[in-house]
């Protein structure tokens, strides 16, 4: 029967360690993307609502046919108003779906992020499931089975 080396078997169970470390990090590294991904996507939501209502209430005054038949000042006034309200409008809905889309390219980047801590989880499993291996195989040959 053949000596045990304790010294490597120790070595390879630190790194066993070390990736169990990783996998725990890593972990908590998901949890803190799946929070920031819940308050983005409520987030979201909340944005898409309010574009929504907004729209509700801007669609139906501007297909009404709504040029006054009126001339002169109240009626330059008016148009004047008009124009600037469009103009705010379509300024308004321009940054909330600017605002939209940074939301989605954020959920997207940290979805892909959460993504690949999922990857090295997988592969410190596989890794720390190899050096079991190798250590009962250490383990089992030195005791001369």
């Amino acid at each position: 029967m053949g000596e045990v080396d304790y010294n490597q078997i120790y070595y390879l169970q630190n790194q066993v360690n070390a990736h169990y470390s990783s996998i725990s990090s890593a972990q908590s590294r998901i949890t803190s993307i799946d929070e920031q991904l819940e308050r983005l996507r409520t987030a979201k939501k909340s944005v898409s609502k309010i574009q929504r209502n907004v729209h509700d209430i801007r669609y139906p005054i501007n297909h009404r046919n709504i040029q006054p038949d009126w001339h002169g000042k109240q009626k330059d006034s008016f148009l004047k108003q008009w124009e600037t309200f469009s103009t705010e409008y379509t300024n308004f809905q321009t940054e909330m779906n600017t605002f939209y889309d940074a939301i989605c390219d954020e959920i997207t980047r940290l979805e892909n992020k959460k993504n690949e801590e999922n990857g090295i989880i997988g592969w410190c499993q596989s890794q720390i499931n190899n050096l079991g291996n190798f250590i009962d195989k250490l383990l089992h040959t030195k005791e001369g089975f």
